[in-house]
């Protein structure tokens, strides 16, 4: 790779500090910490890794190789030239967290610029969702665009709803975004009442014991509750469609999110590149784009990082705020 020569941070004679340790309240002295990355530092490769120390390496050691080659791979491409790049690859659930991030990777940008967003989830808390792809929306005069990889899914299709344009290639994904309570969906409840009565027209001489059925086991207003958080997907839905700069005349938006929402039998279903077309207009999904031939390259780089952080240090990792300053390692919590 050709990237500029630096200082090691592991021959630096500095000894930083790192934060005050959670027992003790005292900072505790470490060895050579790396400087945060610069476009003439942009971190070390990610192979180098290997040559950590899993016993002795900090997080930030870690962070500082794996922020190498994401910044290589984004300034390789140009892309960062014409747009405010930022990234959200995480497999853990979608939170308000993430959109602290965010929010933080986006106080300093450019509005002049478009917003570009690696997006890479399983999906989570709706209302954080909306509040990314709000954001977004808010901090850009130009276009909102979304780069899927591999998945967005649920909460992160949500994300999807607001982006002027969805970068997709063959093995991107969306999906319903049903909201789920754990991994029951809260329209679970609602489907299993109507089955049961039809289950008690198929069989009328039943139909005194599966009355009997759900009057002990079902609370009337949870009925209600799911049924409502159910609804306000689809205005959470709605209001992100109708801000988008581009509007395709033969999309209702009304109609779009309650397909989101309501349409689908399987909270895993695939909504791939074609369908997702048909969904949200020609206009709006761009297939095998510059932009997502960038995603795809990153979900590499984060795909390998994220294995070698588990498997060799036992630490968490995910990538969320901008190119330069997104990547995260933790320890993992025991038990």
């Amino acid at each position: 790779m050709n990237r500029p020569k630096q200082a090691s941070p592991w021959t630096s004679s500095e000894t930083p500090r790192k934060p005050p340790d959670e027992s003790t309240g005292e900072p505790e002295a470490v060895g050579p910490q790396p400087p945060s990355p610069t476009s003439e530092d942009p971190g070390l490769p990610l192979i180098d890794l290997f040559t950590l120390d899993p016993s002795s390496a900090t997080n930030e050691q870690i962070q500082y190789c794996v922020n190498g080659d994401v910044v290589e791979a984004v300034e390789k491409s140009g892309l960062h030239a014409k747009h405010t790049v930022l990234i959200l690859h995480d497999d853990h659930s979608l939170s308000r967290f993430a959109a602290d991030r965010i929010y933080g990777a986006l106080t300093a940008v450019d509005e002049t610029k478009p917003i570009l967003l690696i997006l890479n989830s399983t999906g989570g808390d709706v209302a954080a969702a909306y509040l990314i792809a709000k954001l977004c929306r808010e901090h850009t005069k130009g276009t909102f665009e979304v780069a899927v990889p591999r998945r967005a899914k649920s909460a992160a299709t949500l994300i999807c709803c607001g982006a002027d344009k969805i970068h997709m290639g063959s093995l991107s994904e969306l999906g319903p975004i049903d909201p789920q309570f754990g991994a029951i969906p809260a329209l679970a409840l609602k489907h299993s009442v109507e089955h049961i009565a039809e289950l008690a027209g198929t069989y009328p001489a039943a139909s005194g014991m599966l009355s009997d059925y759900l009057a002990k086991s079902l609370r009337i207003e949870a009925l209600g509750f799911f049924e409502r958080v159910a609804e306000s997907a689809v205005q959470y839905a709605v209001r992100l469609l109708g801000a988008r700069t581009i509007h395709p005349q033969d999309k209702d938006n009304n109609a779009t999110a309650h397909r989101l929402v309501y349409s689908y039998k399987d909270h895993g279903f695939v909504i791939d590149s074609r369908e997702a077309s048909e969904i949200f207009g020609q206009e709006i999904v761009v297939t095998n784009s510059d932009e997502y031939r960038l995603s795809n390259a990153l979900f590499g780089i984060f795909d390998f990082g994220a294995w070698v952080v588990n498997r060799r240090f036992t630490r968490e990792f995910s990538y969320v705020g901008g190119h330069r300053q997104g990547c995260m390692v933790w320890t993992k919590a025991s038990g």
